[in-house]
């Protein structure tokens, strides 16, 4: 038996200085796809007024994307924004499937005019997984008006 386990061992050093194999088997991430979400505040909270996002710099505020349904020709606004909750006195919770360091905003009042529009600077924190593969972010936003 003795016999046995040193031959199991030098085999697996053999392995392993030739190159055939690794040892520490190298860590596999978990195919997992990620989100983040952003809380966003008004500096001053006002009533009435509504907000629309997009992900990245070049990009033009709109409603969340919605989904396409099958055989459907429509093709919706990308921006990059899947969730928004919330309103312009508790604030909204943006969810995106990226983490981008820029986001573009628009502020409309009850009739449509733009209140604001510009783009945000997002400095996001992982707040689950690992660092090696990643997890979900979050970063708080305020939006001077």
């Amino acid at each position: 038996m003795r016999r046995l386990a040193s031959s199991i061992v030098a085999a697996a050093l053999i392995l392993a200085l030739t190159g055939c194999t690794s040892f520490p088997i190298p860590f596999a991430c978990p195919a997992i796809g990620y989100s983040s979400a952003a809380s966003i505040q008004l500096s001053a909270p006002t009533a009435g007024l509504s907000l629309e996002l997009c992900s990245g710099e070049d990009c033009t505020p709109g409603p969340v994307e919605e989904p396409v349904e099958v055989g459907s020709t429509a093709t919706p606004l990308a921006t990059g924004i899947f969730g928004l909750e919330g309103d312009s006195i508790a604030g909204w919770t943006a969810t995106l499937l990226d983490s981008p360091a820029l986001m573009g905003y628009r502020v409309s009042d009850a009739a449509g005019a733009i209140v604001q529009e510009s783009i945000l600077d997002l400095d996001w924190v992982r707040i689950d997984g690992t660092e090696q593969c990643g997890g979900n972010r979050h970063a708080d936003v305020v939006i001077e008006l």
